[in-house]
């Protein structure tokens, strides 16, 4: 149960005339214990605002990168109130039903001539279910690793995770989740990782953590990507 918010600045006073007065400098030492004890809150925002691409690489033996789209995401805290912004991804994909597929051109003496290989790459997303907005309290599912960091955010049977840094090969396998973000910082997400702890230190006591995920227009089936692994065309539910 968190400590209730305490008025101690209405103890004490800096002013001579008063007889509450206890020196020079005491009412900065009060309200900074009445910091130390009140619970802040660091808030991460994903939204739907698309911002950017980024290079993926695959451990698949047909495709071997992708570009994924990357969405605005800020980080800010109700202490020192500073706002940091980052992209993150927003899909998931289901490599294990990637699709290759052979179109345009024409065939002669059994030779195709011309033809574009495409491959369909289903994806699933975590998205608010009932609203514009949802919002994950992840206080209680930080997990941080030599050079990797990450929130999972639990809804009934389902969860997603937040990862920052370089997790191993063996990450996604272990963790038994199909639904990720992955954060891009342009620092192979130490960026954010020193964000995050510095934000802690600062605010001393263990701070709330909140993730609010907006809800985007539109859910993505697939992407129908070309060999490069460049996205041609996004098809929506």
């Amino acid at each position: 149960m968190p400590l209730p918010q305490l008025g101690l600045s209405l103890s004490i006073t800096d002013n001579p005339g008063s007889p509450m007065y206890s020196g020079k400098g005491e009412r900065e030492k009060m309200s900074d214990f009445d910091s130390a004890i009140r619970q802040h809150t660091i808030t991460i925002v994903i939204t739907d605002e698309k911002v950017n691409e980024i290079e993926f690489n695959l451990s698949d033996k047909n495709l071997h990168k992708i570009m994924l789209p990357t969405y605005k995401m800020m980080v800010t805290d109700d202490k020192t109130e500073e706002k940091t912004y980052y992209e993150v991804t927003r899909d998931s994909l289901l490599l294990n039903e990637l699709k290759i597929n052979k179109t345009g051109g024409f065939s002669f003496l059994g030779i195709n001539i011309l033809k574009k290989t495409v491959y369909m790459l289903p994806v699933v997303a975590f998205e608010p279910l009932k609203s514009v907005k949802e919002v994950f309290e992840v206080s209680k599912y930080r997990t941080k690793k030599d050079n990797y960091l990450y929130y999972t955010l639990h809804r009934n049977n389902e969860k997603a995770l937040l990862v920052s840094g370089l997790p191993p090969e063996s990450f996604i396998n272990s963790t038994s989740c199909e639904h990720f973000f992955y954060i891009e910082d342009h620092h192979q997400g130490q960026k954010f990782i020193g964000d995050i702890s510095y934000r802690e230190k600062f605010i001393k006591t263990i701070p709330k953590v909140e993730i609010h995920l907006i809800k985007r227009l539109n859910n993505i089936k697939e992407f129908e990507l070309d060999k490069s692994g460049k996205i041609n065309k996004i098809i929506y539910l």
